[in-house]
């Protein structure tokens, strides 16, 4: 059986942050006290106060994309403003979406949501196959593949060959639209049922919730890294743009900078938190906070510089210039190896993979 770090409880000082700090790019903080935080806080501020928050976020924005298209549907033709408003609400709920998703943990992952809701890349052919024996309801909907159904599917639907209202293909996406919402609805109840948990009296479980986030979140720095950018670019035919996720929508550069953000936050502490870290229990607290709170400022302040390196390369990222992706990939690289190869062995959790990693 794996052997997961036990986290003390206490507050550690971190007295030489100020000659750390030093040795990083950033500008001079004041010297603070960062806690200890134990598996069950940071289970508990990951859960409640931030997974399921972002739940009921993209769950609110997966109940406006069905009014949306479903008003689309039931419009006039060459309705361009509502097709527009459609595809807007697509945009605000991919990004609702990966906010939630990009560190696939909890609910996410006790679901394999990524395959319902984000599986790609789509398969055209599964999509025009299930129009055509247009279901109707969750239980049709049910027989559908992955590949013909969720955000992909729907970008698809109102992007490479737009539906035209009262439309076969048109009743098609709202069916799509509306299972979406199933899943992103029945996702914040599992979130809310995790976040319910007295973590405090299960260490066996905040144990296996804290190598699970850790493990997730490499896992969705990869997906971002090599899936989602690298092997796109390096794939495409000399002078063809591409095949990246969201070429269809031109989403990419967009999708990127949500996905980063995202893990940023869970990585590495913000200006505002080194003046007042995160309450344990009551916020995420971010890797790097961890790492501080343990007295382990030399690896903290390693970890900060690469973290800034990778920003100041994902701010210049440009899916249209193939330079900036692969300068923003290797910077990526170098934050995954220093994490593979120092943070989480310091932290003394494992690294490997589940089944449900995603697709």
């Amino acid at each position: 059986m794996i052997k997961l770090y036990r986290f003390m409880t206490g507050v550690g000082m971190c007295l030489a942050w100020g000659h750390a700090l030093a040795q990083n790019v950033g500008p001079a903080e004041p010297v603070v006290a960062f806690p200890i935080y134990n598996a069950a806080q940071a289970m508990q501020g990951l859960h409640q106060h931030t997974l399921l928050p972002r739940a009921q976020a993209f769950a609110d924005a997966a109940q406006a994309l069905t009014r949306q298209t479903t008003a689309y549907c039931a419009g006039p033709a060459g309705g361009d403003g509502a097709l527009q408003a459609v595809r807007q609400q697509w945009h605000g709920s991919l990004q609702a979406w990966e906010r939630l998703s990009s560190v696939a943990t909890g609910a996410v992952l006790e679901r394999r949501s990524q395959r319902q809701i984000d599986f790609w890349p789509v398969r055209p052919a599964l999509i025009e196959r299930a129009m055509a024996r247009a279901p109707q309801g969750e239980k049709a909907m049910e027989l559908v593949g992955t590949p013909a159904k969720g955000l992909p599917a729907l970008e698809w639907l109102l992007w490479t060959r737009p539906a035209a209202p009262d439309t076969p293909a048109c009743a098609f996406a709202q069916e799509v639209a509306r299972d979406v919402e199933r899943e992103a609805l029945a996702l914040v109840q599992a979130e809310a049922r995790i976040a319910a948990k007295d973590w405090d009296d299960d260490a066996e479980a905040s144990r296996k919730g804290m190598a699970e986030w850790i493990n997730q979140w490499l896992g969705g720095l990869e997906s971002l890294r090599w899936a989602q950018m690298e092997k796109p670019l390096k794939a495409a035919p000399a002078g063809e743009r591409p095949a990246y996720a969201r070429l269809a929508s031109r989403g990419d550069a967009a999708s990127w900078q949500t996905q980063w953000k995202t893990l940023r936050e869970h990585a590495g502490v913000t200006p505002d938190q080194r003046r007042a870290p995160p309450r344990p229990g009551q916020a995420l607290a971010p890797i790097e906070a961890i790492l501080m709170g343990q007295g382990k400022l030399e690896l903290s302040a390693k970890w900060s510089t690469a973290l800034a390196q990778a920003d100041q390369a994902m701010a210049a990222v440009d899916p249209a210039r193939a330079a900036t992706v692969l300068s923003a990939s290797t910077a990526l690289k170098s934050l995954s190896l220093l994490f593979q190869n120092e943070v989480a062995s310091s932290l003394d959790i494992p690294l490997g993979f589940s089944s449900a990693d995603g697709d």
